[in-house]
This record gives structure tokens, sequence and C-alpha cells, in this order.
């Protein structure tokens, strides 16, 4: 009797998951759309001052925090004590400008990522303090 319970139990649990099963890859899934244009070449990441890891010199170095947020935000508020103390860093102007066209670049490959045109201006802007 307990053999025919455990059975019977099995073939319920199988006939449940085969069901899922067919359940779910019925669904229709939802298709996100890539807003990547395949036809611009994405950058090569630019260097970074004494190869210190990207977080380190985004949100360490430059400040740029994290998101369009952080960026948008220290786009607004970066001064001129801010990049003559980048100069001290062992950042360049010349790193600057390869990283103001690495995100000139994505901006335009990428129209989804919101952060691109922020990091964009941010360097620009700090091009135009050097």
């Amino acid at each position: 009797m307990l053999l025919r319970c455990i059975l019977s139990s099995l073939l319920l649990v199988t006939s449940f998951l085969t069901f899922a099963e067919t359940i779910t890859s019925q669904t229709p899934q939802a298709k996100t759309e890539s807003l990547v244009n395949s036809n611009i070449q994405r950058l090569a990441i630019p260097p970074t001052p004494n190869n210190i890891s990207l977080p380190a010199f985004g949100q360490g170095v430059i400040g740029w925090g994290t998101g369009p947020d952080g960026a948008e935000t220290r786009l607004n508020n970066i001064t001129q004590d801010e990049v003559n103390q980048l100069k001290t860093q062992n950042v360049t102007l010349e790193l600057v400008e390869s990283w103001q066209k690495f995100y000139e670049n994505e901006t335009q490959r990428n129209p989804g990522n919101p952060t691109a045109p922020f990091r964009a201006k941010l360097m620009k802007k700090i091009v135009d303090l050097w």
C-alpha cells in the first residue's frame, strides 16, 4: 500500500512538472529590442592611471558616482580646483580626452545607455577646465 502511495505521488509530481514545462515553453517571452547600433563599432576601453580598476577610476578618481544620476551630479558640481586635483593623481589631458571620445561614441552607439551622455559631457567639462 505504501509503495502504491509513493508511486502515485511520483507520477503526480512528474505529470505536474511536465505540464509546467509545457506551459512555460508555450508562453511567449517578452522580447527586448536592443538599441545598440550595430553600424557603430564599440571603442576599446581607455586606460586608467596606473591601470587601476574602472570603478576605482570612475568613482574614486573622477567621482562620477553610479548611473546617470551620479554622473549628472558630478557634471553639475565639478570645480576648477577638483580638476587641478586630478592632475596630481596621474590623470592626463590625453586620458580625459580618450574617455570623452569613448563615451561620446557610446552615446551614439547605444542610445539605451542613460549614463554615457552624462559621462561624455563630464569629461568634456574636465577638458574645458584643464
